[in-house]
């Protein structure tokens, strides 16, 4: 799957809106099509409320970490179903740090060992010094129980 450019540049652009903090949010696009993706949802990271609330529950700031609201997910999720779409990647960006799909990434998209979203990829925009650079996918490779990474 290869992310359009303009869909590219709308999920880079949220990431310098939220610098030095992590951004993130939905790809959607019809359930008839597997790659066509249309629709860029970005969502509010909860990271710095849940850790204001909960430090110790909750040791990370937005400024490490994303979480999307379940609520919020679980609407978008309900409308996408009715209009005949569905999630098909989940982004987020790395603020300085480059476009890399972290250990922490990696344990938040697994349930079990097994993929938590089974067929949704997930795209990890770099964002340094509040400009863009660049960009991965990880996709869940059911044979080897892993992240294959995609520049």
């Amino acid at each position: 799957m290869e992310i359009p450019q303009d869909i590219l540049a709308k999920c880079h652009a949220q990431g310098v809106a939220a610098y030095p903090e992590e951004a993130c949010g939905f790809i959607t696009g019809s359930r008839d099509d597997p790659d066509l993706l249309e629709t860029v949802w970005p969502m509010q990271n909860m990271m710095n409320e849940l850790h204001e609330k909960d430090p110790l529950k909750y040791p990370r700031t937005a400024l490490e970490g994303y979480l999307i609201d379940p609520l919020e997910q679980l609407k978008l999720e309900r409308f996408l179903k009715k209009e005949g779409k569905e999630v098909k990647v989940i982004y987020h960006s790395h603020p300085d740090v480059g476009a890399y799909f972290s250990e922490k990434d990696k344990e938040e998209a697994l349930w079990g060992g097994k993929a938590r979203y089974p067929g949704v990829k997930f795209l990890v925009c770099g964002t340094t010094k509040g400009k863009p650079d660049g960009a991965i996918i990880a996709e869940f490779n059911h044979e080897s129980s892993d992240f294959d990474i995609i520049p």
